[in-house]
């Protein structure tokens, strides 16, 4: 039998990274986002082996950070398996959407739901996927999220109990739109200067909030954050020129990449204009699950 799950994407408004704490569980970020309804499905098939292992099924590439998530999870069977992995992703990778970490969180449930080594505890499998974001710099925070849906303010860096997540549900619609280049998360977390201008960016919006989070509030501080932080490229000026002519919008972190609400048909005809990719899509507000 194939087991199937979905992760949501996510969209990170603002944020900073404190410095590492002493294990992937205490080392994260703070800021906010919400998840939404794109993400990534992965469909896992089980089968006996003499040697454990992961195979890539279709047009499905084994990326590290996946292939580092599931190989410390099966390190938990008993006997050797082979699992048959495939990844369908409905937003691009390095824009900014959590991708990476919707694809690892996505199969880790679809594994367990095959295997049960962990008796379904779907925080065992966000420490998985967490601990590998982490190893490889490409998320701080997007599985933390994830693992809940809806919007989300991350109080503390890292995992519960040491890490706190605040989360609001909001039913919403809104749009995400990217163009040619991507922004690697990487570039920017290695980057000490970086660090302290996202830290003084975001700090006072996060300190200012007052009551539940939603989706005005992700947009206006979000792009206040983006311009103070100094990371709006020429694309996203004029993406979120084109959508704040009908609407509101801000950069997604970290991408050349915007997300907006408003008269979204009206935004998406004028970003395909100009060339731009778009999509539709909605607030998230389950978080990963298994599908079948």
């Amino acid at each position: 039998m194939t087991s199937e799950a979905f992760c949501p994407g996510h969209i990170t408004s603002l944020f900073y990274p404190p410095g590492p704490g002493p294990t992937p569980e205490t080392t994260g970020s703070r800021g906010a986002g919400a998840c939404i309804a794109l993400g990534a499905r992965a469909s896992v098939l089980v089968e006996n082996a003499s040697e454990t292992g992961i195979a890539p099924v279709e047009d499905t590439r084994l990326n590290p950070v996946v292939a580092m998530a599931l190989g410390e999870y099966l390190k938990l069977a008993p006997d050797p398996v082979q699992a048959h992995l495939g990844l369908d992703l409905e937003l691009p990778v390095g824009q900014g959407f959590g991708m990476s970490g919707a694809m690892t969180f996505a199969s880790l449930v679809a594994l367990e739901g095959e295997l049960g080594l962990v008796d379904g505890n779907i925080d065992a499998l966000l420490a998985l996927a967490h601990s590998a974001e982490v190893a490889f710099s490409t998320g701080l925070g997007d599985v933390v999220a994830q693992a809940r849906g809806g919007i989300d303010v991350r109080v503390r860096q890292g995992l519960p109990p040491s890490g706190e997540v605040r989360v609001a549900r909001q039913e919403a619609s809104l749009l995400v739109a990217w163009g040619s280049e991507p922004l690697h998360t990487r570039s920017v977390l290695e980057d000490p200067g970086a660090r302290d201008r996202l830290e003084r960016a975001c700090l006072p919006h996060l300190e200012a909030l007052k009551g539940r989070p939603d989706l005005e509030w992700l947009l206006e501080a979000g792009w206040a954050f983006a311009q103070e932080a100094g990371l709006v490229s020429e694309a996203v000026r004029l993406m979120t020129t084109i959508c704040t002519a009908h609407g509101r919008a801000s950069q997604v972190m970290l991408g050349n990449s915007v997300f907006a609400a408003g008269d979204l048909d009206a935004m998406a005809e004028d970003l395909g204009s100009e060339g731009f990719s778009y999509r539709m899509t909605m607030i998230d507000n389950d978080g990963v699950r298994l599908l079948s």
